[in-house]
Parts: C-alpha cells; sequence; structure tokens
C-alpha cells in the first residue's frame, strides 16, 4: 500500500500558478510582480471565464498590457511560462490574445473591471 501511496505522489503532474508578472504599454514602466495568493487565484479565475477561439489574430494596436503567468508542476523544475496580451477597450469588453497556442479570447465588462482592480 505504501508503494502505491509513493507513486501517486510522484505522478502529481498539477500545475498551480505561482507568479504573475505584468507591463502596461502606454507607460513602459517595466515589469511588475504579483506574488499575493488572493490576487493570484482572482486573476486565475477570471481566466478560466475566457471564452477562447483557436485562431491567430493580428490587432490593429499594440496591447494595453502584458500578463505572463508562472506555473509551477513540480517544486524541482523552473515555472513554466504562458504569456497573454490584454487590450481594454473602450466599450468595457476585454479581448486577449495568447500567441504561444494561436488563441482569442474576450471577457466581459465585470470579469474585465475584476481583472484591471486584481492587476493593481
Amino acid at each position: 500500500m505504501l508503494i502505491v501511496l509513493i507513486s501517486l505522489v510522484g505522478c502529481n503532474n498539477e500545475k498551480k500558478l505561482v507568479r504573475v508578472d505584468y507591463q502596461i504599454s502606454e507607460n513602459h514602466s517595466g515589469e511588475h510582480i504579483i506574488t499575493d495568493e488572493d490576487r493570484i487565484q482572482t486573476i486565475a479565475s477570471i481566466f478560466e471565464k475566457v471564452k477562447w477561439e483557436n485562431v491567430k489574430v493580428e490587432m490593429s494596436r499594440k496591447e494595453d498590457m502584458q500578463l505572463t503567468f508562472f506555473y509551477q508542476y513540480d517544486p524541482n523544475e523552473p515555472e513554466r511560462l504562458e504569456e497573454y496580451k490584454i487590450w481594454f477597450n473602450k466599450d468595457m469588453d476585454t479581448e486577449i490574445v495568447d500567441p504561444n497556442k494561436h488563441r482569442y479570447g474576450k471577457l466581459d465588462e465585470a470579469d474585465a473591471v475584476k481583472l484591471r482592480e486584481a492587476i493593481k
């Protein structure tokens, strides 16, 4: 029984979001780091609501913000990174591009406001 438990623990490849970096494009103020677990969890739950389409898009203007998610799969290995480019539009919908997976998604106004608040 002990052998089964050890092998199950060793096979846990669940990813955990441990850090979020963001860079605001308009003022090029450098990267900012979010390590607070509550803020990270809020950002992760908002991103779970994104309705993704598998399509490669080009936007007409530079993104307003870039987010980098740091996922920990194994404590003995370095984090894996996922980058997202975000556009906050005047009509309050938010567009997100995942350039690595060629995905495009949108957030509604309420979730866009929550995302902005979690990042500040």
